[in-house]
């Protein structure tokens, strides 16, 4: 996905993680188009990383562009909003949300950029994505920038702010609930923004507040955490059974104090197990051994292909991993009994730009196909496109995978793909 921390280190110390990654996996990095040897897993996984960062600003910071920016708190930090009011079983089932959330498909967008905007770019945005054809929005609910200052005080304004510029628009929302503030990471990582929590309870606290507060107001779904299994966003490396807590930690939480809320497990980077990351299928099979099979409605996963097709099978493709490759995380799903649940893609993208770009008629391809078995794949809950708009801030990475460039041209891909979107719903 895109890395979002103001702590982040500096991107050669980056690239030269990247590079080892690569080193450690034995693939060569694709070569921009569809054609040559494909992207490792790894690399098409870290292309995205360095691209996003804590708390919503406004202000253009090449160092902090991407997502959640840092941001001057604006007004007085708030006390948590009080928790919704227990709910019975047949209040749940009356919910409209719990009904939804089980039935079609759901065609969005992930930007983390969004928050960023000011009110009125926000809602110009959201009503062109509208007229593109989606009815969803994924973003963060980054605890780093909400809640930076310690347990006491929360700083909901720029959540509010997005939050309501979407119900305006009528879309749903799935909320990522990451980042973890300096106070509350362990020891081991400190200064790291993707810095496991040291408290799976103090990280299920904020996840409430986070419901409780938004679960009325069009935010159906309820992420825990971005790519868990790699290094770039779970410090100081990725681990499972530490995940397993904060998972069934906020999963109840969450569940406490708004039953109809629909809870995604982190959608898994298309990895390799090395060192510093885990193959979405190991992890998987992790989380089951760690008793998880209660504490997600959906499997979150982002199945990047790049630079093949999503139907050209391949072992390190993460479309393929999802119900080709043998196991598969639907085989392991299926192995301890969760066939009812379906996999969401919360993200899916190819790059026009950059190291690994496929180009413009690459993209098309990519996303045309995407959509094309997302519709006739009962199983899959979701497509979000990662993303929007390309930004002009970080032309140091590849920055390619929006629908838009950075200037708000519209790439080839944005009318065939929105056709394709809007006959898919």
């Amino acid at each position: 996905m895109f890395s979002r921390s103001s702590l982040r280190p500096a991107l050669p110390r980056l690239a030269a993680a990247v590079s080892a990654l690569l080193a450690l996996s034995g693939c060569a990095a694709g070569a921009g188009g569809t054609s040559g040897a494909p992207t490792s897993p790894v690399s098409a996984a870290s292309s995205r990383e360095p691209q996003s960062l804590t708390r919503p600003t406004v202000a253009t910071d090449p160092e902090t562009a991407r997502e959640p920016r840092s941001a001057a708190p604006s007004g007085t930090a708030v006390q948590a909003a009080p928790a919704a009011p227990e709910a019975s079983a047949a209040s749940a089932a009356a919910d409209p949300r719990a009904a939804a959330v089980t039935s079609a498909t759901v065609y969005g967008f992930s930007d983390p950029n969004l928050v960023n905007e000011s009110a009125s770019v926000q809602m110009r945005q959201l009503q062109q994505m509208k007229a593109f054809g989606v009815t969803s929005i994924r973003l963060d609910a980054g605890w780093a920038w909400v809640q930076p200052n310690g347990p006491g005080t929360y700083d909901w304004s720029a959540l509010d702010q997005v939050i309501s510029s979407i119900a305006k628009v009528g879309f749903s929302v799935d909320l990522i609930i990451d980042q973890c503030p300096s106070w509350a990471g362990v020891a081991s990582a400190q200064g790291s923004v993707w810095a496991q929590p040291a408290s799976a309870a103090t990280f299920a606290k904020y996840a409430a507040a986070v419901a409780a507060r938004y679960g009325h107001q069009g935010v159906k779904y309820f992420e825990i955490w971005n790519e868990p299994n790699i290094i770039y966003f779970w410090a100081p490396k990725p681990d499972p059974g530490a995940y397993s807590e904060d998972l069934k930690a906020a999963y109840s939480a969450i569940k406490e104090v708004d039953p109809a809320a629909f809870v995604l497990s982190g959608g898994l980077s298309p990895a390799v197990n090395t060192s510093t990351s885990f193959d979405p299928r190991t992890f998987l099979k992790d989380m089951y051994a760690d008793g998880d099979q209660r504490s997600f409605d959906g499997l979150g996963d982002h199945p990047y292909s790049y630079p093949i097709l999503p139907d050209n099978e391949e072992s390190w493709s993460g479309w393929s991993q999802m119900s080709q490759t043998n196991p598969s995380l639907r085989s392991i799903m299926a192995e301890n009994g969760d066939t009812s649940k379906k996999i969401w893609i919360t993200e899916y993208g190819a790059p026009t730009t950059g190291s690994s770009s496929v180009g413009a008629n690459g993209q098309t391809t990519e996303l045309l196909q995407a959509i094309a078995l997302a519709r006739k794949s009962s199983w899959l809950g979701s497509l979000y496109i990662y993303t929007w708009a390309d930004l002009a801030s970080e032309p140091e990475v590849d920055n390619g995978f929006g629908m838009l460039t950075d200037n708000s041209v519209h790439k080839p891909a944005y009318a065939v793909v929105s056709a394709a979107m809007r006959s898919a719903q």
